[in-house]
């Protein structure tokens, strides 16, 4: 009797154990699931910010010339920047969106509207937890100079924030 006790005991134990294994073993099946998932995640948060930095910068708000890519305006940068572009709130998928001027080289930012400005803040949705990708682009707009009209391009960059 207690042989066969001790064997239904044993065999007990066995199930027990083998059903922790399995536990274990889905356990970290998940965990090596979730981490793929995890940056999976994170790079099409990455590819959906760089994508957007092109559509951004050839939307019809801020193109200077549609047959030229990756060309802003910059008179339209100038009106967005002076508050019109927290309307674009619902419309644009990112924090925050900024216009640098790199050349001519300058030593302080001014931020536009202004004279002589080389900073464009376009939109921020006061998000602190964002990432920054950045791309260059080139800032025109039509000038006037002794009765010539004539395109006047600076070399700038877009700098967009997305949210972590």
């Amino acid at each position: 009797m207690k042989k066969g006790q001790m064997k239904i005991m044993q065999m007990a134990f066995m199930i027990v154990a083998v059903f922790f294994f399995f536990v274990l073993v889905g356990l970290f099946f998940l965990r090596v699931q979730y981490n793929d998932v995890s940056t999976s995640a994170a790079q099409l948060q990455k590819d959906q910010a760089i994508s957007s930095l092109k559509v951004i910068a050839d939307m019809p708000e801020l193109n200077f010339d549609s047959s030229e890519p990756l060309t802003l305006d910059g008179d339209k940068l100038r009106i967005m920047s002076g508050g019109f572009g927290d309307e674009y709130d619902s419309f644009l998928p990112v924090a925050s969106l900024e216009v640098y001027k790199v050349y001519p080289k300058f030593d302080e930012v001014n931020q536009c509207p202004g004279l002589d400005c080389n900073y464009y803040k376009l939109y921020d949705n006061g998000q602190t937890n964002t990432k920054t990708y950045s791309t260059y682009v080139s800032i025109c707009s039509k000038v006037n100079e002794e009765f010539t009209y004539y395109d006047k391009c600076e070399i700038g960059k877009v700098v967009v924030g997305v949210k972590m």
